[in-house]
């Protein structure tokens, strides 16, 4: 079987393209449909033969979206089927690097293809590749789609168990609240039960930790203190449980026979104490609104418009000037977080709001309030 062994001029191309063209929300470059960012690049790659197919030059768009609260950049073809291509990542060059080995792989596959029996032979006329097939999902089933996917990792990772572990008590002691999925691995950071939290924040249900709650031992004040951080995470003791002595591992075993000895007879308690979670029903509320439909914003005020960017986030302007960004995000225990983002890239806070009417108000306001600050500038250099 003959293959193709041509590879692709992108392989060399290290990511570097002639030049980018960038593009925002008004001056008419800017890709149509939400999935461009509020404004982007635009770069060519070249078309090129490989044996006897060939591939046409095509448009990309590189721009940077929030997911899960971080800025990342992504690379998505500006025409033709407006896929995805690459990975994201933290830098446009990156992300633009790998589009081009994502873009040169494809291109190589399909003309490896190209040779395979009952395909034209060698030396016949190059070919255009085939544009693959629009999608047949709308863009909301994508959505939805992709927001089920992102409910099934959750599902699959998220805590199970709880458990209370004690430190070294010659070292200071204390405690620490960890959680462990299905698989027994641990998910996030643990919290430290007996250690005071940041000033001015509520630590637990007498508003301060001290070591006093536990004196190297595990106490009803310590379980008290775990469970409240439970609750304020949207979990509780599963039906019919409780905490329970845990034996860990071997090892953890025998350390803490050393231990032991040198701990008053009182104190001698189990070291590791477990429970298994289940979500409250505020819990399972957020999580209906965080994987379910975005809201809708109310009517707009006069002149107001606004046009989504992703879900929950929507870029609002007054008059097609003055840029601003609105986002949405629901709030464990129920409730809503609309805030509106100020800045080149929205990256600055300026207010947050417990509804959209009262965000919408908020942000006509300071339209105005712009607009008469740029008056008073105008009227004053032409004193």
């Amino acid at each position: 079987m003959s293959s193709i062994t041509t590879r692709s001029i992108l392989r060399d191309m290290d990511g570097t393209v002639p030049g980018f063209s960038r593009y925002t929300p008004t001056h008419g470059k800017r890709p149509e449909g939400p999935k461009y960012g509020v404004e982007g690049w635009l770069f060519r790659l070249p078309g090129e033969s490989i044996g006897s197919t060939r591939f046409e030059a095509a448009t990309y768009a590189a721009y940077q979206v929030s997911e899960d609260g971080t800025l990342v950049w992504r690379v998505r073809e500006a025409g033709g089927q407006r896929r995805p291509v690459g990975t994201p990542s933290s830098s446009r060059k990156r992300a633009v690097t790998l589009a081009f080995g994502a873009v040169a792989k494809e291109r190589e596959q399909t003309a490896a293809q190209a040779t395979l029996p009952g395909s034209p032979a060698r030396g016949a006329a190059p070919r255009t590749a085939a544009a693959p097939a629009a999608p047949a999902a709308s863009a909301a089933s994508a959505i939805e789609e992709r927001l089920a996917r992102a409910r099934a990792r959750w599902e699959a990772t998220r805590p199970r168990t709880a458990e209370i572990r004690m430190a070294y008590p010659l070292a200071g002691g204390g405690a620490s609240l960890r959680f462990y999925d299905n698989d027994g691995r641990e998910r996030g950071e643990p919290i430290r039960l007996t250690e005071q939290g940041a000033a001015g924040r509520e630590n637990d249900p007498a508003g301060t930790y001290l070591h006093t709650i536990t004196d190297g031992a595990m106490t009803e004040g310590l379980l008290t203190a775990a469970e409240w951080h439970l609750a304020r995470l949207g979990y509780t003791r599963a039906p019919l449980t409780n905490w329970a002595p845990s034996t860990g591992r071997d090892s953890e075993r025998k350390q803490w026979a050393e231990w032991s000895k040198a701990l008053p007879e009182g104190s001698r308690t189990p070291a590791i104490a477990r429970v298994d979670l289940v979500m409250t029903q505020g819990h399972h509320a957020y999580r209906q609104a965080l994987y379910g439909p975005a809201p809708e914003l109310p009517a707009l005020p006069s002149g107001m418009t606004a046009h989504s960017t992703q879900r929950g986030r929507w870029s609002v302007c007054l008059n097609n000037r003055l840029f601003l960004t609105l986002s949405w995000q629901p709030v464990m225990g129920g409730g809503e977080r609309w805030r509106i983002w100020t800045g080149p890239h929205a990256t600055t806070l300026h207010s947050t709001h417990p509804s959209a009417p009262e965000a919408l108000t908020a942000l006509n306001a300071l339209f105005t309030e712009t607009d008469a600050k740029r008056a008073a500038r105008r009227a004053q250099r032409e004193q």
